[in-house]
This record gives structure tokens, C-alpha cells and sequence, in this order.
């Protein structure tokens, strides 16, 4: 199995955003070079892991309960789904595909179906439902990956590399 990095590169590669809205930013690891850019970003959090700064702002709420105002032509959820219900991602994924423009992408990195701990609970897709999902969308990545090692097991999760354009 291929290691997630490269396709990272190639996805963030392709992107030349003019509006970006980054779900779960963390420390916004993956809008940082859009943010440097000087493109306007929004990063929702449910943690206080950041402040809005320059073109950047930062709005500390759960995804579930972030009210999509403007439509954006990048949406980004890397590493969040998984922590969320089916049911609520599934909504969440349908409130992203309304709320891009036409000509813009979605740019996601999920815990694959693969994972040992995935449950019947939580959100851990295989590449075909996220592809049977975004059906009418250019799919430009559903790969299967290993994630990067780390913690202090040096660990890695299988992780799907998902990077699709709305047509």
C-alpha cells in the first residue's frame, strides 16, 4: 500500500483556490499554504486551536454546527469524519456539496472502512461509497493509503487520499 504523502503533495498541488473553507483546521495544517497566499480561509474547530488573523478566520464550533453562509470553491475535512455518526457525516457531506461552487473541490482524508477499529457507528468509508457519493463529481483521487507514522507506537491508520472537483 502507497504512503498517503505523495498524493497529498499532488492534490494541494492542483488546487488555486480564491475561497477556502477548512472543516476540523486543527492548526490548519492543510489551508496554511492558501492562508500564506493571502486567499481567504475559514477554519471551523470545535477546539480553540487558532485565531483569525489577516485573511484567515477562525470559528470555534462544531462542524455540525457551522452554518455555511458563502459557497466555496475548496472544502477541506482531513481527519474529521471519523469522529463523527454516519448519519451526521452524511449530512455533513451534503451540506459541503451544496455549499461549493461549480468548478470547486473537495479535498478529504478519511479513516478508511480497513481501519481495525472502524465501527458500525462511526464514519469509515471504503473508496466506493465515497466515489458512489460524489457521483456526478470528477473524481480525481479515492486512493487507499498508509498515513504517516506517529505517536510515540510510530503507528499508521489506512487512509483514503479523496480529491474531487464539482462538475
Amino acid at each position: 500500500m502507497q504512503s498517503a504523502k505523495p498524493l497529498i503533495v499532488d492534490s494541494m498541488g492542483r488546487l488555486h483556490p480564491t475561497s477556502v473553507l477548512d472543516l476540523g483546521c486543527g492548526n490548519c495544517k492543510f489551508s496554511r499554504k492558501f492562508i500564506e497566499d493571502n486567499v481567504p480561509v475559514v477554519g471551523v474547530d470545535k477546539n480553540l486551536t487558532t485565531e483569525s488573523k489577516g485573511n484567515f478566520k477562525f470559528v470555534n464550533k462544531n462542524v455540525l454546527d457551522f452554518k455555511f453562509e458563502p459557497k466555496y470553491d475548496l472544502i477541506v475535512g482531513t481527519g474529521i469524519l471519523h469522529f463523527l455518526e454516519k448519519e451526521n457525516a452524511l449530512k455533513l457531506i451534503e451540506q459541503m456539496k451544496e455549499n461549493t461552487l461549480i468548478g470547486g473541490y473537495h479535498f478529504l482524508i478519511c479513516m478508511s472502512a480497513e481501519e481495525s477499529f472502524s465501527n458500525e457507528t462511526h464514519f469509515y468509508p471504503n473508496k466506493e461509497l465515497l466515489n458512489k457519493l460524489y457521483s456526478g463529481w470528477e473524481i480525481i483521487h479515492s486512493d487507499l493509503c498508509l498515513s504517516k507514522k506517529h505517536d510515540e507506537q510510530r503507528h499508521q491508520h489506512k487512509v483514503i487520499i479523496f480529491l474531487a472537483k464539482k462538475i
